[in-house]
């Protein structure tokens, strides 16, 4: 690794940054090994359209010529919301990464460009398949359940990733995606989860049937979801809370942001449209960015709805 790289990594890690650099033509394969995923998933046809999303990426237009790409991961919490509903309270947790989804990226995207600015270099943000990406430049390995893990934080972590026109390093890693050693003989994630997303058959999730899919999606609940496996604003926490490695890592939990009713009832609302939002104060609005709840409003709307009113 060059005295360049050295530094840069170095720093993050200061900061509680885990970064790996690797040339930026590694892109392609990413795009590759996902479309050969999809490939031979044999996934609904909705569920691939919205898979190869994530593979519909461009780099940063920019007047210089990208060489590098960094992706680095860091340390989420549990977030919570408190909302009072009808005369109660109930908390509501929100896994990791979903406060700040866009902000906490950007900003370290952000960073990597002010440390390589001294140097003549620039970075920009940028949004490919993260996990893969993570995995076969040895930052992250998988679990039985598909999440990436990251050595001292678990899966309790929020991936991004930054493109630079800094040559990358003569040492970079690349290759295969590795599972973790313990995934070979524990089946906690599959008993725990609450759709039978984990299929002990093969390596990719049954990503028809994770509630995490779902509940991230616009589109109406299947009719065989069973409303009681709802317990978060978004996502799901099953596999992670019942997985020995996440255990291990530890996960910070933060204080629950508090909701009045009205607030709730706004909040509410934007199931009808995201444009109910508007009459929120800054400082309820600053509320629902540290718990994760504005990320997607219309969705997050939604599945509150079914929580506060089961």
């Amino acid at each position: 690794m060059s005295d360049l790289w050295r530094q840069i990594v170095d720093d993050l890690a200061g900061d509680g940054i885990h970064a790996r650099a690797v040339p930026v033509e590694r892109l392609d394969d990413v795009r590759a090994r996902v479309a050969r995923a999809l490939g031979d998933a044999d996934l609904p046809s909705t569920v691939a359209a919205a898979v190869a999303d994530d593979v519909a990426f461009a780099l940063p237009e920019s007047r210089r010529a990208w060489r590098s790409i960094v992706v680095f991961a860091l340390a989420r919490p549990l977030t919570q919301a408190t909302l009072r509903w009808h005369g109660a309270e109930h908390t509501v947790p929100v896994p990791p990464h979903y406060a700040g989804y866009h902000r906490v990226p950007r900003a370290v995207a952000r960073h990597v460009d002010q440390l390589l600015r001294p140097a003549g270099f620039a970075a920009a943000h940028l949004e490919p398949p993260l996990k893969t990406l993570a995995a076969c430049a040895g930052l992250a390995r998988y679990g039985r359940n598909n999440v990436a893990y990251v050595d001292g934080l678990g899966s309790w972590l929020q991936l991004g990733a930054c493109v630079t026109d800094a040559p990358p390093p003569d040492d970079a890693i690349w290759g295969e995606p590795r599972l973790l050693e313990r995934c070979a003989r524990c089946t906690a994630c599959l008993r725990a989860c609450p759709t039978g997303a984990i299929g002990g058959e093969r390596f990719l999730l049954h990503t028809e049937r994770c509630l995490t899919y779902h509940n991230e999606s616009h589109a109406p609940f299947p009719g065989w979801l069973d409303p009681s496996v709802h317990h978060t604003a978004v996502g799901c926490l099953r596999c992670q809370k019942a997985c020995p490695e996440d255990r291990a890592a530890g996960l910070v939990e933060a204080t629950p942001e508090r909701f009045d009713e009205a607030e709730t009832a706004t909040i509410l609302a934007a199931e009808r449209g995201e444009e109910e939002w508007a009459d929120l104060s800054p400082v309820t609005r600053e509320k629902l960015e540290r718990c994760g709840l504005d990320y997607l409003p219309a969705v997050v709307a939604r599945n509150l709805r079914l929580l506060l009113e089961a």
